[in-house]
């Protein structure tokens, strides 16, 4: 097993990033949340070590479902149709680390709502950076194939349930990440899935087209103000 660390500049967060993981939705905050931001992404630049882990891996659809190596995976009806051309699987995960939770559990310990709300949002944007970093590296090992979106248990009828199936498949311990009786994951701030390759595969389908949940917190509007994103110095 091979857990890979990610340099935090390296995942380009921006302080538009965190606004919209903090609900502004392409709206500017007063000048002190601005400021706090500002100080907290700095913090979390020096002490968080993001990583991710990543391998390929041969699967059959039986229905709704992929079989792989044994372990059926049963991603639903709506994560099947935008895998269905894959020829193969990458099974990822990726998390903002223990680092990040020891930081964030010094803040609770200040009872500083804001700064806790500002951290708890700036892990989301580690975790999800560190999914798009995971996804550019496998552009460089697939060279001309295709890949879809990254799926994960929980979203887009995929039953959470599944991601023990899913940790089957993965090393144990891997990138520090267990998961509880409820299939939560610790550290919190973490992701894992399944993204599809092939050369026919759909790239890059905007995820809140094709899924129906309309009170998932990823969900946008179609007319969000976009920032020109200006990453943490």
């Amino acid at each position: 097993m091979i857990d890979k660390k990610i340099l935090f500049s390296k995942l380009n967060i921006s302080l538009e990033d965190v606004y919209d993981a903090m609900g502004y939705r392409g709206n500017t905050p007063d000048k002190e949340i601005v400021t706090r931001v500002h100080e907290l992404l700095k913090q979390a630049s020096i002490i968080v070590e993001p990583l991710y882990y990543s391998r390929q891996a041969d699967g059959e659809f039986v229905g709704n479902a992929i079989e792989i190596e044994n372990v059926t995976l049963g991603i639903g009806s709506i994560i099947a149709k935008l895998l269905k051309h894959s020829s193969q699987f990458s099974l990822f995960v990726a998390t903002a680390g223990e680092e990040y939770e020891t930081w964030n559990a010094k803040l609770k310990a200040k009872n500083d709502l804001v700064d806790v709300f500002i951290a708890d949002s700036i892990g989301t944007c580690i975790a999800e950076k560190a999914g798009e970093y995971l996804e550019i590296q496998l552009e460089e090992e697939t060279g001309n194939l295709k890949h879809t979106n990254r799926f994960s248990p929980g979203y887009c009828g995929w039953n959470l349930i599944e991601q023990r199936e899913l940790f089957s498949l993965l090393p144990t311990g891997v990138c520090g990440i267990s998961i509880n009786d409820s299939c939560l994951m610790y550290p919190i701030k973490s992701i894992s899935g399944i993204i599809g390759i092939g050369e026919n595969v759909t790239e890059k389908l905007y995820s809140c087209q094709i899924c129906n949940k309309i009170d998932c917190f990823r969900r946008k509007p179609m007319n969000q103000i976009k920032y020109k994103l200006n990453p943490i110095k």
